[in-house]
C-alpha cells in the first residue's frame, strides 16, 4: 500500500519540488497545505499516513500546527523539514509530536526515506541538529548520568546517547557490537524508565535532562 503524505510548506517552489521528489520515490502526496490553519482543517480529510511540516509557517507556527494536527489524528507520524532552528524550537517541535527532524538542504531522496522511517516508528534527525543540541547540553555543564529517580544501566545510557546523536537502531547495533534485537530490548527498557512512548520523546528527555554519555 502506497504511503500517503501531507505536505505543510508555505514556499510554492519547495512544495513543487517536494511533490515531484516524493512522487518519484513512490510516495503519494495526499494533500499540500500552505499554512498551519489549512493543514489543521484538512488533515483528517486528507487521510494522510504521515505529514511533512515546515516550522517557519505564516499564522500558527509549525510546532503548534503539529500539536493541533495530532489532536485530530493522534497516531499521525510527523517529520519536520525546516531551516536550522534554535534548540528550544527543535525541542518544542518534538514535544508537540514530531517524530523526526531534518534540515532543508537534505537530499530529497533522504527526505522520502525519512518519511518512511517515521511511519515505521523510527526518528531521523539531521546530524547537525543532533550535534548542536548535544553541544548546548554540554555547555550548560549539567551533570551527566541518570535523571533523579531514573536508573539507567551503562549500556542503556550508551544506546540513548547514540539515539540522541541521530543514529538509527542498525547503526547503534554496529557501533556497540550488539544485535539489533538487543538494541530494541534496551530501547524498550529506556522508554519504560523515562516514561516515554517514542524515540523522539526519549531524545527530548535526554536533551532536557543532560542524560547523555560522557563520551557523546
Amino acid at each position: 500500500m502506497t504511503t500517503r503524505v501531507a505536505i505543510v510548506e508555505d514556499e510554492p517552489g519547495i512544495r513543487e519540488a517536494l511533490t515531484a521528489a516524493l512522487d518519484a520515490a513512490g510516495l503519494e502526496v495526499a494533500a499540500v497545505f500552505p499554512d498551519g490553519e489549512k493543514a489543521v482543517a484538512g488533515i483528517v480529510e486528507s487521510k494522510a499516513d504521515v505529514a511533512l511540516v515546515d516550522l517557519g509557517l505564516p499564522g500558527i507556527n509549525g510546532a503548534e500546527t503539529i500539536r493541533r494536527m495530532r489532536e485530530k489524528v493522534p497516531d499521525l507520524p510527523v517529520l519536520v523539514l525546516t531551516v536550522f532552528e534554535t534548540p528550544e524550537a527543535i525541542v518544542e517541535a518534538i514535544e508537540a509530536g514530531a517524530a523526526g527532524y531534518l534540515l532543508k538542504g537534505t537530499p530529497l531522496a533522504e527526505v522520502a526515506e525519512g518519511l518512511r522511517q517515521v511511519e515505521s516508528g523510527l526518528a531521523p534527525i539531521s546530524p547537525a541538529v543532533a550535534r548542536h543540541l548535544l553541544d548546548r547540553v554540554r555547555a550548560r555543564e549539567r551533570p551527566k548520568g541518570n535523571l533523579p529517580g531514573v536508573a539507567l544501566t551503562p549500556r542503556e545510557r550508551d544506546v540513548l546517547g547514540l539515539l540522541v546523536g541521530g543514529h538509527a537502531y542498525a547503526s547503534v547495533a554496529k557501533a556497540l557490537g550488539i544485535r539489533p534485537g538487543t538494541v530494541h530490548t534496551h530501547v524498550k527498557s529506556v522508554y519504560r524508565k523515562l516514561e516515554v512512548a517514542s524515540k523522539a520523546e526519549a531524545v527530548a528527555v535526554a536533551i532536557r535532562g543532560g542524560l547523555v554519555p560522557d563520551d557523546g
